[in-house]
């Protein structure tokens, strides 16, 4: 049967590979055997045709962090490993979590490790079977289980921070795009008609308005078609690594959004890893499980580079200075643990520093946004008023 492995050579380089073996675990204590490190060892068949369902269903993040406090609680109450799953893949309200519950609960039931099974559903975050991982390794489960549950609350609380700061000025595009369609649809096409019942001479800004209006009326089912074959070219072309890459690298030259995104990636890099590295998961693990579960493929790459360098024996800040993209803030404060022996706290004082730093710049924005928003609606407003009274201004001054 073929298995597909993730291993570390003793250098500390990560492979995937593809191995054959009678079991799973045969090849386990093989690899083991010849000097690797075992990340994880999946079977190729299963995994592609059991597991397929299982990756494309999302769990809650509300839901996964009512499971991890629940888990941390049975786990220190000595209730035994598959009996807590199946209690709590009972009670969960998901039907997705029972699903990926009810298949870690049989893969561990059958021999497999806590944390291979969690990887195995793919319907986990690869940070959390890392730091599952970790746990096992230095049989302090609870604590890691802990400082991930740590994590998971204060990063749901940031993002939440973030989408409700982006609510009100979304209302307002929202509400600028119904109004422009309203006055493009039902205003325009009765002033049209009136004014040419009753002959009057129109003013070029009324002409040219009205004809940009009846002209995106009567081509609004191509405009829909476009719009529609638009987006889904450009769904089509996110697939792509390359194109990703490339809207990476302009959405952080943008004036006033670019350099709040890199923080905030920057802030999720360093929390990931911190917990990575508290949990008691190497470097180079650490790095690699981070570069996996990061959103931006921009600070992906780099993470990729700097482990590299890792690997050849420079330290984490060099290797992260060399890529070009981190700021020289975070890399100090990363040098500075490194030098004292305290690089994971370190790393959540970068990621609080940089939270704060974007809560900060984020309302500033919004403060921004706002008033431009209230203004573009205003500026609508105006030019249909000016546009259209016109016209009733010159009739009057010929009844006059």
């Amino acid at each position: 049967m073929e298995y597909v492995c993730k291993i570390a050579t003793a250098s500390g380089q990560v492979l995937d590979q593809l191995q054959k073996a009678e079991s799973e675990s045969e090849l386990r204590q093989r690899l083991a055997a010849e000097g690797y490190c075992v990340f994880s060892v999946q079977p190729k068949d299963w995994l592609g045709s059991k597991l397929d369902g299982f990756r494309r269903r999302k769990i809650r993040p509300d839901d996964f962090i009512v499971f991890n406090q629940q888990f941390l609680t049975l786990s220190k109450s000595g209730l035994p490993l598959q009996k807590s799953l199946e209690l709590l893949a009972r009670q969960t309200r998901s039907p997705q979590l029972r699903v990926a519950l009810e298949s870690v609960r049989d893969q561990v039931r059958s021999g497999a490790l806590l944390s291979d099974a969690f990887s195995f559903t793919g319907s986990f975050p690869k940070i959390y079977s890392a730091t599952l991982r970790a746990g096992e390794r230095s049989g302090s489960l609870d604590r890691v289980l802990g400082q991930y549950l740590s994590y998971q609350r204060i990063s749901r609380t940031f993002r939440k921070k973030i989408v409700a700061a982006l609510i009100y000025p979304s209302f307002l595009v929202f509400f600028l795009a119904v109004l422009v369609s309203f006055v493009v649809s039902f205003i325009v096409p009765r002033f049209a008609m009136l004014y040419g019942d009753l002959g009057v001479q129109l003013p070029r800004l009324t002409q040219i308005t009205i004809a940009a209006a009846l002209g995106f009326k009567h081509m609004a089912l191509e405009i829909l078609i476009a719009l529609v074959g638009g987006a889904l070219a450009l769904r089509a072309a996110w697939r792509s690594p390359r194109t990703r890459m490339a809207w990476d690298r302009i959405r952080f030259r943008l004036p006033l959004a670019g350099p709040l995104l890199l923080k905030f990636s920057v802030g999720e890099f360093a929390r990931t890893v911190g917990v990575l590295l508290a949990g008691g998961l190497p470097a180079v693990e650490a790095l690699e499980t981070a570069r996996a579960s990061v959103t931006s493929p921009l600070i992906a790459k780099a993470i990729e580079d700097a482990k590299q360098e890792v690997i050849g024996g420079r330290s984490l800040s060099a290797s992260l200075r060399g890529t070009g993209l981190f700021p020289p803030t975070a890399l100090d404060m990363i040098e500075v643990g490194e030098t004292t022996g305290a690089l994971p706290a370190m790393l959540e004082s970068v990621a609080e520093f940089y939270e704060e730093d974007v809560n900060i710049d984020l309302s500033a924005l919004v403060a921004l946004v706002d008033p431009v928003m209230i203004a573009g609606v205003a500026m609508v407003v105006a030019f249909v008023l000016v546009a259209f009274y016109l016209p009733l201004f010159s009739l009057a001054g010929q009844v006059h």
